[in-house]
């Protein structure tokens, strides 16, 4: 042990040696390393032999790059087409690197598809057990609390088969009654958050629609998404993050193991967030917002004819086709159009801007990335497919001190005292970032819980068809 304390110690000395602090511009902020304070010897769990343990640390330096601009053209809601002065801090790999220790604490690690095969043993002994399985007629009519109707029964045993619905020793609740309990209330509402539906616990159109998914049906749609994860794994290594656009989660991984997860929003069905994968390369702080010509239409015209001052106190500004700025008052609103628009309306950084404090540039065609958003009350509800095809993030600073990690702006304060400074600014990543937009309509959550999406973009319907399923 005490030639392992000298050499701990030497490291040290060598880290106080390579990371002092160098002088700079004012108007410069550099990405430096932040020296690890603790080595802690990784636990290997006899359980996780799937997971490879070892960790390598990214050693920075920082070439500092003047400040420039750079247009985006975003189809997007909270979309940016802008001209944006910022600083551009450029995070460079130093030549010898420092192994950065690692607490591995064995969280639960992304198998997905095994977890599936688990699933779907199950659902196939079900089915083979139940033979033709409870279904009752779809209705524009709700059933609730102190409801008696006949459907109600087949209901019950619709929950009873799945799982949901325990059956008692007293005779009344082994009968299956018509009658509309507290404890089916109960059930229900676990039955719709397990397929992403409002927890109201009143069975509607939506909630009898997913249950007359026969056992038959879910072990197809089990295997359809069997067949995703096999395309997809091939793809999962290293340091990337995936977005699952059917359960609204981002999973930022290394390897198998799950450093971060948070829910998000994504595109509704008009606006859909496409399924592909590309690059993270930048971490934009204070971002502004330029209004695309699409969105300021569908979007926001009709809130500026409703409220001339609209504009002014969300911490918009609009400019003419000269760039000079123009007040909201001077613009004749009725006479815009997609196709005669001849304005630049912008939203400056702050509390209000549509895409938060954050935004992470992704390098695609669609001008598709992840951001922040002021409208933190959407993530109480259990589908949120509300934006225009970005996908707004929960909790943007935590996913960009992951993405920083092994810089000074992996530490959440120093990223805050950043932010709080107002000034806009891009941490260029030394390495990219894969994303990878998935869709998976059936999820394994941590606990076991299985979760059925009901295919928002009816891209199941289009893969049955490819895997011949």
């Amino acid at each position: 042990m005490k030639w392992l304390r000298k050499k701990i110690l030497f490291i040290f000395s060598l880290l106080g040696f390579v990371f002092q602090e160098q002088s700079f511009a004012e108007t410069v902020v550099v990405a430096e390393p932040t020296p690890p304070s603790v080595i802690t010897i990784p636990k290997l769990s006899s359980t996780s032999s799937a997971v490879d343990t070892q960790s390598q640390s990214t050693s920075t330096s920082t070439a500092v790059q003047t400040a420039s601009t750079k247009e985006q053209n975003d189809e997007d809601e909270d979309g940016e087409n802008s001209l944006e002065a910022q600083t551009v801090i450029s995070v460079e790999e130093e030549k010898d690197k420092v192994p950065e220790p690692t607490a591995v604490d064995m969280r639960v690690v992304l198998a997905q598809k095994e977890k599936l095969e688990v699933i779907l043993k199950e659902y196939e002994s079900l089915a083979d057990k139940t033979g033709k399985a409870p279904q009752w007629t779809c209705i524009n009519h709700s059933f609730r609390i102190k409801d008696q109707d006949p459907v109600l029964v087949t209901a019950k045993k619709q929950l009873h088969l799945l799982g949901f619905f325990a059956a008692s020793k007293k005779a009344v609740d082994l009968k299956f009654t018509s009658f509309f309990s507290k404890k089916l209330e109960a059930a229900v509402k676990e039955f719709q958050r397990r397929h992403f539906l409002e927890p109201d616990g009143v069975i509607g159109r939506k909630t009898c629609i997913a249950l007359n998914m026969t056992p038959d049906e879910r072990i197809r749609k089990i295997k359809l998404n069997l067949e995703r994860w096999k395309e997809l794994e091939k793809s999962l290594q290293g340091k990337y993050v995936l977005v699952n656009v059917p359960t609204y989660k981002l999973y930022a991984m290394e390897d198998l193991k799950i450093d971060l997860t948070q829910p998000v929003i994504v595109g509704m069905k008009s606006r859909e967030t496409p399924i592909f994968t590309c690059n993270m390369n930048s971490v934009v702080l204070n971002p502004a917002w330029g209004v695309p010509v699409t969105i300021f239409i569908k979007d926001k015209l009709s809130k500026v004819l409703k409220d001339p001052e609209y504009l002014s106190k969300s911490g918009f500004t609009v400019t003419d086709h000269d760039g000079e700025i123009v007040t909201d008052s001077s613009v004749d609103w009725k006479h815009v159009s997609l196709h005669h628009f001849p304005y630049t309306v912008r939203q400056m950084p702050g509390e209000n801007n549509a895409l938060g404090a954050i935004k992470f540039n992704l390098d695609n065609k669609e001008a598709i990335y992840l951001h922040g958003t002021p409208q933190k009350n959407l993530f109480h509800r259990i589908a949120r497919s509300f934006s225009s095809g970005c996908v707004r993030l929960e909790a943007p600073q935590k996913l960009a001190t992951w993405a920083l990690k092994g810089t000074k702006y992996d530490n959440p304060e120093k990223l805050e005292e950043k932010i709080s400074t107002g000034d806009t600014s891009a941490i260029l990543l030394k390495h990219p970032i894969p994303v990878y937009f998935t869709y998976i309509t059936v999820w394994v959550e941590r606990k076991g819980e299985v979760m059925f999406s009901d295919d928002p973009y009816d891209l199941d319907k289009q893969d049955y068809a490819r895997f011949n399923l």
